[in-house]
């Protein structure tokens, strides 16, 4: 069992350095080939956080492990939604822009909503392609939100500092990019294996696992990002992307992870996704009440989080 939560370890390590390289290797890259910011900000940036959460539900679908898929797909967006963002406001109380709640913030509760929906409902492989026409659909919105408006979007903004901090050469952007991607997939594949083994070692159904262990490990990107956001002032890009990588996990991830492998409805999955849709509602209702997450709302998240890692691990 060590010897498998040592493994364990090293893949989350390594999936979500690898996943950071690959960001910036295909920010640079579409930099150069110039692709708008805007279209960088929210394919690359937005979604390439998703991308631990992508490769780990799409090898453990691929290998007939689709609770572990799901599960972590839906502890992921629950770490996000109470975690990451009650961390976010305990350190800094952060306010958020009218236009970032109800934008980002209402599409990712839909996304959400929709694929616990799907969990609960229908876990059958017609309706996980729905939620990948969800996606494109949400994805169309924001693009013609953007371009119809004068102000740039949080992920526009992140999109230029990333460019412009990296000086690289298109071949470099592009060999960081690729590395990263295959070291990703490497490392999700020895990420499924250990999971699963840990998980029968213990004597716990796979997908506690995956919505405990697994979900932390894919969102601890999530989690430095938002720490060191809020050091710095950047609370409300932070908000934005936690709503895009809920948004991402619960269209993209849960999609192409059901089409592979779709599951028979799993008790303690619907369970978890009536929370993971619950915590969702909750953190909105927090950010609305006064356009700012206070300390006290930042610490009933938290709180939350403890409550979900009881009750998933069970």
């Amino acid at each position: 069992m060590g010897i498998q939560l040592l493994l364990l370890v090293l893949a989350l390590v390594t999936i979500a350095l690898s996943a950071d390289r690959f960001v910036m290797g295909a920010a640079r890259t579409a930099e150069l080939m110039r692709i708008s910011p805007l279209l960088v900000g929210i394919l690359v940036i937005g979604f390439g956080t998703g991308l631990p959460e992508l490769m780990t539900a799409t090898i453990a679908s691929i290998h007939g492990n689709a609770s572990l898929g799901i599960a972590s797909v839906i502890g992921s967006t629950v770490v996000n939604s109470t975690l990451v963002l009650g961390t976010l406001g305990v350190l800094s109380a952060p306010k958020i822009s009218s236009r970032v709640l109800k934008r980002e913030g209402m599409s990712q509760l839909l996304a959400v909503v929709s694929f616990g929906l799907v969990v609960v409902l229908a876990p059958q492989r017609l309706f996980y392609g729905l939620l990948l026409v969800l996606l494109a659909l949400l994805i169309g919105l924001t693009l013609v939100g953007a371009r119809s408006g004068h102000e740039s979007t949080q992920l526009e903004e992140e999109a230029r500092k990333v460019e412009e901090g990296y000086s690289w050469g298109l071949a470099k952007s592009l060999i960081v990019m690729l590395v990263g991607l295959v070291i990703v997939l490497g490392s999700a594949e020895l990420l499924v294996y250990s999971a699963s083994n840990l998980a029968s070692s213990l004597g716990v159904p796979k997908a506690a696992i995956g919505a405990t262990l697994v979900a932390l490990g894919t969102s601890l990107p999530e989690l430095v990002t938002a720490i060191a956001a809020a050091r710095r002032g950047h609370s409300d890009l932070v908000i934005g992307n936690i709503f895009g990588a809920n948004l991402f996990n619960s269209t993209a991830v849960a999609g192409v992870a059901g089409i592979i492998s779709p599951g028979i409805k799993i008790p303690m999955l619907s369970s978890e996704a009536v929370i993971m849709a619950m915590v969702s509602l909750v953190a909105i209702l927090f950010l609305s009440s006064s356009r700012r997450l206070s300390k006290a709302e930042g610490w009933t998240l938290i709180v939350a989080y403890i409550f979900w890692i009881a009750y998933a691990a069970r």
